[in-house]
């Protein structure tokens, strides 16, 4: 971690409220699947399918991305955020836009579209702005500056093309709303989801996977290429077509994912198991969407559904809740260093978090794949998988409640060996 300004670290409770939300929005999604899964996972235009879609990626993948976001700029990218006391507002609407367009669409007011609209839509184009600042201003390396860069401009582009489907759908505005909600769905997931995703593991796998790291050209020639097929798709669709789109989504994605497996394969210095699996199977998960994009499926399965459960089900949360579990092991060790008297050794982020609870976690989250994938693909057995997806959240959430619990003994406990 000699790389990192650990002294540039925020508050503890800062990354911490995204990603408890994070953890809830999750236990929340498994009991939609549980009470709606007939509707929710049928296709992707009921508006059971549309809040779910909603809640796994503002919800779950959002909140963890913008709670990584607020620790990682600081920390790994050099890039302090000017703006932090706005962020607790930020969390705020956001969160509260999620829970507003959930209501609006069950029920179909459409009266509270433009409202969520607002709710969801600033906060997301704020955070980006403020990200973007910090990164022009910061001292990190420049390859990595860039690729969050671009992901934070694809989560402002993301964000508007969601208040303008939001508002097409009120009737306010008359766009096409098919074409609309694709280029707004692939902007978001690839341009902003995968792109970060792909900046952060720069860093991560080399340091905490113990992999070499990447060529530096690699993130900034991938990211263009994912910027000028994103274009030229949007362009495209709005002509009719989606094949340019459909193809960016399919390369782009299956070459993030084969180097991520091809260089945890080779890694030289094998660290953190546990994360290594939960990045492994996410980045399969990932790999296998891309391939149902255009291989030919049975006549029974709708493609869609199944990459979107194989991608926002299964494969971002898996990633998410691997980095997240490392995430709250360091910030819980930043917080220890910074509250024990001088002199008194720090348990390490292994002790705080250690690699038992996060195999449990693994094993829940591996269970509950499984059982959303089948009860997406045979159209029975909701509940269960509801109630499996929503327990390994619950088992995500219990691992945090340790990590802080051993915090808390640990400030308790009478002063150990020196350090």
């Amino acid at each position: 971690m000699s790389g990192l300004a650990i002294s540039e670290a925020p508050p503890a409770n800062v990354p911490l409220r995204f990603l408890i939300a994070s953890v809830l929005w999750g236990i929340v999604a498994g009991g939609w699947i549980a009470w709606h899964g007939d509707t929710g996972l049928a296709s992707r235009w009921t508006p059971a399918t549309v809040v779910l879609v909603h809640l796994l990626v503002l919800g779950v993948i959002g909140n963890a991305m913008l709670g990584a976001l607020t620790q990682f700029l600081p920390v790994a990218a050099r890039s302090r955020l000017s703006s932090a006391p706005a962020v607790p507002v930020l969390h705020a609407c956001f969160n509260v836009g999620l829970a507003v367009f959930a209501f609006a669409m069950t029920t179909m007011a459409t009266a509270l579209l433009p409202l969520a609209a607002a709710l969801l839509g600033v906060p997301l184009v704020g955070f980006a702005g403020m990200a973007c600042l910090a990164l022009w201003r910061g001292a990190g390396a420049r390859w990595l500056r860039g690729g969050i860069g671009m992901s934070m401009c694809a989560l402002a582009v993301t964000a508007m093309l969601g208040v303008v489907a939001l508002l097409t759908l009120a009737g306010r505005l008359p766009f096409d709303l098919a074409a609309l909600v694709d280029v707004h769905a692939s902007v978001g997931t690839v341009g902003a989801v995968l792109v970060l995703i792909a900046a952060i593991g720069a860093v991560t796998l080399p340091m905490l996977q113990g992999t070499r790291s990447p060529a530096p050209w690699w993130l900034p020639a991938w990211s263009c290429a994912i910027a000028l097929g994103l274009i030229a798709g949007a362009w495209q669709r709005a002509r009719g077509f989606g094949d340019v789109l459909i193809g960016t989504i399919t390369i782009t994605t299956g070459a993030l994912a084969g180097a991520s497996l091809w260089l945890q394969a080779r890694a030289r210095l094998r660290r953190n198991p546990t994360l290594a699996r939960f990045w492994t199977l996410g980045m399969s998960a990932l790999l296998a969407a891309a391939a149902c994009l255009t291989l030919p499926l049975p006549p029974d399965i709708d493609r869609a559904m199944l990459v979107g459960t194989l991608a926002l089900a299964i494969g971002f949360p898996f990633v998410v809740v691997g980095m997240m579990l490392e995430i709250v092991g360091f910030l819980a060790w930043i917080h220890l260093r910074g509250m024990v008297p001088r002199g008194r050794q720090v348990p390490g982020v292994g002790r705080l978090m250690p690699e038992g609870d996060k195999r449990v976690v693994f094993a829940a989250h591996v269970v509950s794949a499984v059982a959303v994938l089948l009860a997406m693909t045979l159209h029975e057995g909701h509940a269960a998988a509801g109630f499996a997806y929503a327990s390994a959240w619950f088992a995500t959430a219990m691992a945090l409640v340790r990590c802080g619990l051993r915090v808390r003994r640990e400030r308790k406990t009478p002063g150990s060996a020196p350090a």
